[in-house]
């Protein structure tokens, strides 16, 4: 059989190996010869920079030529001086698609000029949450780099941007597609009539958090923008008072391509509910988050005429019951994605009602609502389709509910009981008895102290266990039945300490990610061992009590593991305070896209 496979040719290994389900699977096959080390540098194209290479005294330009197909570069975790790493970007002779430097703190023009007379097939450029960012480093972006498709420019520093700085943007861009300018507060209407009136290709913009923006812009985008099929606003009143009122609802007549809408905190009355149902365009996404004013006639007039909704978010619409829902899943047949998060009328009753009417469905997310208060029985159908469930902070949801979900769901991939208190570690084993094919498992804040005994759970791959009941024995479980692990989260699992840590060690080959933050349990000597016990270990997080050496973490940075907390004089350094208020607020902003994004 080795004969026979040593005659494929490289092109058959890589259509096989293409089929693995994320880049890190390759590194197994990688290892396994000097042959399959070369094809699977060649399948690589997406690569995240981080400061772990530079500390180990390595360069952009090494891997850049190992890895010779990279389409996508993301330096958005890398928070050290970013011109270096820019710099070897441009002079390499990668044909770049892609680049990442958000949460950097700012980009230096030299740079981005070298970026763009060096990177001709560069289209799309992230410069989200930067700590500075002007109008300079705008016009610069659009003289040196006139080809990008798509730019992300939200949520700037103290320093924003200007209309002005969009004027020139907008004029040299001529091949702009996709916009995002959320969060700059000094942006006006004026923004918009520049991006409409030059932008001929435009398709995408969105705008969240822009206070100087008003529905006279927004109407004036969806009249005079025909490629238009995505739109994304927030923070908007589309009131009868307004002026543009009734001019905004003719506009949408106009946008005959759009596709998707995501309107985010607004004020949405039921008549533009009824414009948009008289459009001449059909939704395929839809997103009313945070809003109100609206009731069940204006969504269900919506609904009726866009039966073709592939993704729906009716985020804290608080007069939604299981009754309602009932009456809309019969317009949801094309529906695959649904978020009904914090919608508290809803009980279990609507999710068995979704599942049964809607036979496309894959991900739903009913976090926050009244899951496992439901009155009556329920008519269980089996929706195979079904992969992600999201059910955190549903106190009343019970083992015998769980259950339930486990017949109706028999291909669940991905499952959050985040702080389901009434969950326990028999709901959850009995969930894992079946033929499980749960990849992610999330029992954080769950009194869960063991996932029970049975055959082992080779697809399990992500254990969110954070504040959890566990202990040493849950964690021997783990080893014995969860061997293909790789990320593994026990911040402050009181109960669990080193004995514990070397079963998982002892049996989880695959272990790349721990998080051991707060486990005052653990000792400080079991970072040493760990990170040279398991090889494909790359990245361990302990507890700030654990004070870590920087001989510690050189040594393991050495074999390939980052140690992250628990730093030497760390907490006393002002720099590192303000460096950490930069990031908690870049967190919330990333916080808040994708609550509003999914």
């Amino acid at each position: 059989m080795a004969e026979k496979c040593n005659h494929l040719p490289d092109e058959c290994w890589e259509l096989i190996l293409n089929r693995l389900d994320h880049h890190s699977h390759l590194e197994a096959p990688s290892l396994a010869c000097k042959r399959f080390l070369s094809i699977t540098n060649e399948l690589r194209t997406h690569f995240a920079v981080n400061p772990t290479i530079f500390k180990l005294g390595g360069t952009l330009s090494k891997l850049f030529a190992r890895f010779r197909h990279l389409k996508s570069v993301d330096l958005s975790g890398f928070h050290g001086d970013i011109d270096p790493v820019i710099t070897e970007i441009a002079v390499s002779d990668l044909k770049l698609e892609s680049l990442d430097v958000s949460n950097s703190n700012c980009l230096p023009l030299d740079c981005l000029k070298l970026l763009g007379s060096k990177m001709k097939s560069l289209r799309v450029l992230n410069c989200s949450n930067l700590d500075v960012f002007r109008d300079i480093e705008l016009v610069v972006i659009a003289e040196s780099i006139p080809w990008l498709e798509e730019l992300d420019i939200s949520y700037p520093g103290e320093v924003g941007l200007t209309d002005d700085g969009i004027k020139v943007l907008s004029s040299k861009l001529g091949v702009l597609r996709k916009i995002n300018i959320s969060g700059n507060h000094f942006l006006t209407d004026k923004s918009l009539f520049a991006l409409s009136s030059n932008c001929v290709f435009w398709k995408e913009i969105v705008i969240l958090r822009c206070s100087l923006v008003t529905l006279h812009g927004i109407e004036f985008v969806m009249r005079n923008s025909p490629q238009l099929s995505s739109v994304s606003v927030g923070k908007i009143e589309i009131s009868r008072s307004s002026l543009y009122y009734l001019p905004l609802l003719d506009s949408f007549t106009s946008a005959r391509g759009l596709s998707t809408l995501y309107i985010h905190d607004s004020f949405v009355p039921d008549e533009f509910l009824y414009s948009l149902a008289k459009a001449g365009f059909l939704l395929k996404r839809l997103s009313l988050s945070f809003c109100w004013n609206f009731t069940f006639s204006g969504i269900s007039s919506l609904l009726y005429t866009h039966r073709s909704l592939e993704y729906l978010s009716f985020t804290e619409v608080v007069f939604l019951t299981d009754k309602l829902m009932s009456d809309l899943s019969k317009y949801l047949t094309s529906l695959v994605t649904i978020k009904l998060c914090l919608c508290r009328r809803l009980t279990e009753s609507t999710f068995f009602t979704l599942t049964k009417n809607c036979p496309l469905l894959e991900d739903i997310d009913m976090g926050r609502i009244n899951f496992g208060i439901g009155d009556r029985t329920e008519d269980i159908v089996k929706n195979p389709r079904i992969k992600s469930l999201k059910l955190d902070f549903n106190l009343d949801l019970t083992n015998k509910c769980l259950g339930k979900l486990a017949s109706v769901c028999p291909s669940l991939e991905m499952l959050d009981l985040s702080y389901c208190e009434g969950i326990t570690q028999n709901g959850v084993s009995n969930f894992l008895k079946t033929d499980s094919k749960v990849r992610y498992l999330c029992i954080k804040g769950c009194m869960v102290k063991n996932i029970g005994t049975g055959s082992e759970l080779p697809k399990l791959e992500v254990l969110k266990a954070a504040r959890s009941g566990i202990d040493d024995e849950w964690l021997a479980m783990i080893g014995n039945r969860c061997r293909g692990i790789m990320i593994l989260d026990l911040e402050g699992c009181l109960g669990a300490t080193s004995i514990g840590l070397k079963e998982i060690l002892r049996n989880c080959r695959r272990l790349r990610e721990i998080n051991l933050n707060w486990c005052s349990n653990m000792s400080t000597e079991s970072v040493d061992w760990m990170g040279f016990s398991v090889p494909s270990l790359k990245k361990i997080v302990v507890s700030h009590r654990h004070l870590i050496t920087e001989s510690q973490r050189t040594l393991l940075l050495g074999h390939g593991c980052l140690v992250v907390g628990g730093i030497v004089g760390w907490s006393n350094n002002s720099g590192s305070v303000k460096r950490r208020g930069n990031r908690k607020k870049k967190l919330r902003a990333a916080q808040r896209k994708r609550l509003i994004h999914g």
